[in-house]
């Protein structure tokens, strides 16, 4: 699992099957806007990510904070995505980032009311182009209905 979690709080989870520099990068360009900020940690694989203005934090020296240097929000993101897996009892690799997007989708929309909530998940799900994409594999990464959705692929 790869966590992006901005500032302003809006999630992106994506499901990954390892975690290579290559990986990480094309998850980076999904879900982080060229020359953006990251803050990770000291690992090789997210040192190597280009094209974005890049602090992290070494672990290793304990160091967790530097200022407003830290991933406190995407360490403390994912132990909140274990038990809501946890209830699916056993997950198939295909029906993983399923899951994860739906999830997702719990977070970044988690203000709004159960039907507004509901009126995106339908409006998602009968939209002919949004149902294709879901078949390829891609994901929505924010609504661009009512001016709250962008699609990304993944």
């Amino acid at each position: 699992m790869i966590a992006w979690v901005s500032r302003q709080g809006s999630v992106v989870i994506q499901a990954t099957k390892d975690c290579t520099v290559k990986t990480v990068q094309k998850a980076a360009d999904l879900a982080v806007q060229a020359g953006g900020r990251l803050s990770t940690d000291s690992a090789s694989n997210y040192r190597a990510v280009k094209g974005y203005v890049h602090n992290y934090v070494n672990h290793t020296q304990k160091e967790y904070a530097r200022g407003d240097v830290h991933e406190n929000r995407a360490e403390c993101l994912l132990p909140l995505l274990k038990p809501y897996l946890r209830v699916f009892r056993g997950i198939n690799k295909t029906n993983l980032p399923g899951y994860v997007s739906f999830f997702q989708f719990l977070r970044n929309f988690r203000y709004q009311n159960t039907f507004e909530q509901t009126e995106l998940i339908l409006w998602a799900a009968l939209d002919p182009t949004i149902a294709s994409r879901a078949r390829r594999g891609e994901f929505v990464k924010y609504l661009d209905h009512f001016g709250l959705l962008q699609t990304a692929i993944n």
